[in-house]
């Protein structure tokens, strides 16, 4: 009895061993797994509960069902029971460079709201300095969001933002094109007081060299015009209800007089301020169904900003909002003086304004359910009040949701589409091998819910890991310097 135990005990104490001595050559300090998450599957609108989601560095190499990985056990483990894990999310147009230092407060607030992509539309600093913080935050030593960067603005005479590129000919157009591309853009963004023919040749020569035009249908340009320039990526939603009305060519000729005087950016501002009463009261519908079908067969992406309204219509965040406890007392301070936007506003376009804004929705709604691909964006900047870096996307996607979309839609437009549009090749937005490691962890499904967005336990940006106290702890950081800065 006494040679059976002894055997027995024997044998256990090697399988322990056997077991211990495997276990320690088979773990991969490099891999880090989230286990027991429910991964919400974007594309088809599912959720799939006791999963887990093993990556190394910033590429998920693995996912499927809890404990069943083939591969060494992982250094790192995220508890993800009771989680929805799914990926980052994108402001597919923002500003984080439009003051020197917006990127030290910005980048760190899109990873606090679950953002862990960005498209930069235009900044007031060199290309170089843009890429080095990109640099910074690839190797770890800046927190943020990947930064696609899009702001090689061309803009007509005078030009509306000062560093932006002027071209007052085609021939000029063709040279800032050619310029963009020296310096190392990879797209070009056309602005609005471009004229026709020097709007075309830049979208020529964009096409030419291979680079993406994205930007403004500039104001004396039709959208159809813009489509059959093959312009990529329109930004703003506006010019597309515009073209929904019946006198669009009338208003063009409008800003084509106001852009040929000798104040060209105040006749155009005040040109500008009849449209929207001029739109609103020669809406068609049937135009409206074409209109959006073309960008749909065109597939030409819109990013909508539809939150930029609020200004307009003076829905302003509180003092005491937490949202403005992040924005540098300085730029508050900037934000309450008067805005040359607002003064534009007569009190004829502030009457209609909100049954305008109505329209914008009515139009969006249109062109999503005729299959425009619409791309979730913000228009953040320290130049823009009241638009939050990383906070005013969510805003944005429950608007979405409040005009009509589903949450699996709307979700759409801040995963699927950008990451299709502007990531890597063979990106799709969804958690699977080989994609990214930009994931987000979520207390509540955000397919029954949009809100639950807001919800937010883990980030995972390049493979990084932020868990609650961890983004706890840097939004008191840029409470504090916010509220300390005079003006850094």
């Amino acid at each position: 009895m006494m040679r059976r135990f002894t055997k027995w005990a024997v044998a256990v104490i090697a399988g322990l061993c056997l077991v211990a001595c495997r276990t320690n050559e088979d773990v991969d300090p490099g891999l880090t797994r989230i286990s027991g998450v429910t991964i919400v599957d974007v594309s088809d609108g599912v959720a799939r509960s006791d999963q887990d989601i093993l990556f190394r560095e910033d590429q998920i190499v693995w996912t499927g069902e809890t404990g069943q990985a083939p591969l060494p056990l992982p250094g790192h483990t995220v508890d993800g029971r009771g989680l929805f894990a799914m990926p980052g999310l994108w402001d597919s147009h923002v500003h984080v460079f439009s003051t020197e230092e917006e990127p030290n407060f910005a980048l760190p607030l899109y990873i606090l709201h679950g953002l862990t992509s960005i498209r930069d539309m235009g900044a007031l600093i060199s290309f170089d300095d843009q890429m080095e913080v990109n640099a910074e935050i690839r190797s770890g030593e800046r927190i943020g969001p990947r930064i696609i960067n899009a702001g090689a603005m061309i803009d007509g005479p005078p030009g509306s933002w000062p560093g932006q590129m002027v071209a007052t000919t085609p021939e000029e157009g063709l040279l800032r094109v050619r310029e963009a591309a020296q310096t190392g853009w990879r797209s070009v963004k056309a602005y609005s007081l471009l004229d026709r023919a020097t709007y075309l040749a830049i979208a020529a020569e964009a096409d030419e060299l291979g680079l993406p035009l994205y930007g403004h249908v500039p104001e004396g340009v039709t959208l159809a015009d813009a489509v059959a320039a093959g312009q990529d990526v329109i930004e703003h939603f506006g010019r597309v209800t515009k073209a929904c009305s019946t006198e669009e060519q009338a208003m063009i000729d409008g800003v084509i007089v106001a852009l040929g005087s000798d104040a060209p950016f105040q006749a155009l501002m005040a040109e500008m301020a009849t449209h929207a009463i001029t739109t609103l009261e020669t809406w068609d519908a049937d135009l409206c169904q074409s209109v959006v079908g073309g960008l749909a067969e065109a597939n030409i992406a819109i990013a909508p900003t539809l939150m930029v309204s609020d200004f307009y219509l003076g829905n302003d965040p509180e003092p005491e909002d937490l949202r403005m406890q992040t924005v540098p007392l300085r730029i508050r301070a900037q934000w309450g003086e008067p805005d040359f936007r607002r003064a534009a506003m007569t009190e004829d376009l502030l009457a209609i304004a909100p049954e305008a804004v109505r329209q914008d929705w009515q139009t969006f709604k249109l062109a999503h359910d005729a299959g425009a691909v619409m791309l979730a964006s913000s228009d953040a900047a320290f130049l823009n009040p009241f638009l939050f870096h990383g906070a005013t996307l969510i805003d944005e996607l429950e608007r979405y949701v409040e005009i009509g979309l589903t949450p699996q839609e709307a979700l759409i437009t801040a995963t699927v589409n950008p990451s299709v549009q502007f990531g890597s090749p063979g990106e799709n937005g969804q958690i699977e091998p080989g994609q990214r490691a930009d994931i987000i962890l979520l207390r509540a499904n955000p397919l029954k819910d949009i809100s639950a967005v807001r919800q937010l336990q883990v980030v995972i940006a390049l493979g990084r890991v932020f868990d609650r106290a961890a983004l706890d702890d840097m939004e008191a950081t840029l409470r504090k310097r916010a509220n300390a800065d005079a003006a850094e």
